[in-house]
């Protein structure tokens, strides 16, 4: 969450910042229903202050003997006047809380205003290979080597899920170990965190109140988390860390849930956009002073393991209007897909600021005795299947086998995924009758 105070002080900052993200916002009734509740408040104060003189001043009539009739009337008027108080000051405060939830992270100064058109390529890695022969779709590839079911999944658990078999979901654990291994290397401490959290852990990390429609919600109220940031981050929710324990360093592996529709055309076909996959987290929680270096660090882990994959790529900044709600800079990394001819999403770093801090509650206490909010950062490190995309793709043979990078070799346990006689993956119906 911003900072109530510079929202008074500076509404047209924040107002500014929302018409920039293209975020439509009315910062106006934020700030309108602050001023009713701080009213309200007031009053509310007074008639408490006013509620204990009245009760020194009753003691003191009684002890000199003196009628305080009078005064006992007037005191048994306050708490009715509180009581309905108190329940317009709840009601404002709640709707005051509600829209500032809403309101979304300010920017960085160099980040790029504007829509997607406006995001900018920092920089490249990589040479783009030229087939002699017509590249095929990583679904075409998948499924001709009988590894990717889509038709089963479907049959499962509908459209936007898949299944990986023999050599393809070995791939996929060996992919997740290896970077494990690299980030707990680099000095990070791995997490195997709950998948299924309380409203409030999603709400800390800005997926609540107004993206619900894109979660996946338990009937006993919990959530399954988009992300292993959503648990990760939250691991000190309502703590005081001491400043010498700073940084803190995390990397977490777990499946990832979302609803979100996604867009049309070749972005939804084979394992591009699924409703569950697999993603290898990091997260930072550190000092206010540090996290902008924090976020080059964690970009380039990110880098070096697709260098390591020797997989080109581009480092992106995004613009204003293309970046996440709690971000306040975010760099994706993008990977070539030799069949689309353009990079696709692999990995988004993005430095939080306080923004997260504020919504969990998360301080730290200063060499200096002062207590401060946390800086948090979040970045894929990296996501799945989008890397088994640019893999099967980018390592195709004219054969239809797929070479496997030399850095996965000890963990696949095989250099090729050899080529196969075309599978039926289709799965035949026998006449079950659909469950209804």
């Amino acid at each position: 969450m911003i900072d109530i105070k510079l929202i008074r002080e500076n509404p047209e900052l924040v107002k500014n910042n929302c018409k920039k993200r293209v975020c439509k916002i009315d910062v106006d009734s934020a700030i309108k229903v602050d001023k009713e509740w701080r009213q309200i408040k007031l009053k509310d104060d007074s008639l408490r202050a006013e509620r204990n003189k009245l009760s020194k001043k009753i003691n003191e009539a009684k002890k000199l003997g003196e009628d305080a009739s009078k005064l006992i009337q007037n005191a048994k008027e306050i708490p009715k006047k509180l009581s309905e108080l108190e329940i317009k000051e709840k009601e404002l405060r709640n709707e005051r809380e509600y829209l500032l939830a809403m309101l979304p992270n300010l920017f960085a100064k160099d980040v790029p205003v504007g829509g997607e058109d406006k995001n900018k390529v920092l920089k490249k890695f990589g040479k783009i290979k030229k087939f002699k022969f017509k590249a095929k779709p990583h679904w075409e590839i998948g499924e001709n080597l009988g590894l990717l079911d889509l038709g089963r999944a479907a049959k499962l658990a509908g459209s936007g899920f898949c299944i990986l078999r023999g050599e393809l979901a070995i791939l996929q654990r060996a992919l997740i170990q290896f970077m494990l291994d690299f980030h707990i290397k680099n000095g990070f401490e791995e997490i195997n965190c709950p998948q299924i959290v309380k409203s409030e852990i999603v709400f800390g990390t800005g997926q609540l109140p107004r993206f619900e429609q894109d979660l996946y919600k338990t009937s006993g109220g919990m959530y399954l988390v988009p992300t292993a940031e959503v648990s990760v981050t939250n691991l000190y929710a309502g703590e005081i860390l001491n400043e010498k324990d700073l940084p803190k360093k995390f990397c977490s592996f777990t499946q990832c849930y979302r609803q979100e529709a996604g867009k049309h055309g070749a972005e939804t076909r084979g394992i591009f956009r699924l409703h569950q996959f697999e993603k290898v987290e990091m997260v930072y929680v550190c000092r206010e002073e540090d996290s902008w270096k924090f976020l080059e660090e964690m970009t380039r882990h990110a880098e070096k393991i697709l260098e390591k994959l020797k997989i080109p790529y581009q480092r992106v900044i995004l613009s204003t209007g293309d970046s996440g709600f709690a971000a306040a800079k975010t760099y994706d990394l993008k990977v070539w897909s030799p069949y689309q001819k353009k990079y696709l999403e692999v990995s988004s770093c993005s430095n939080c600021t306080d923004f997260q801090a504020r919504r969990m509650n998360t301080r730290y206490q200063s060499k200096d005795g002062k207590l401060k909010l946390v800086h948090t950062l979040n970045g894929s490190g990296l996501a799945l299947p989008r890397l088994l995309i640019a893999i099967l793709e980018n390592y195709q043979q004219k054969d239809g086998s797929i070479k496997i990078p030399s850095c996965l070799w000890k963990y696949t346990g095989f250099k090729v995924i050899k080529a196969k006689l075309k599978a039926n993956l289709k799965p035949k119906n026998n006449g079950r009758k659909k469950f209804e």
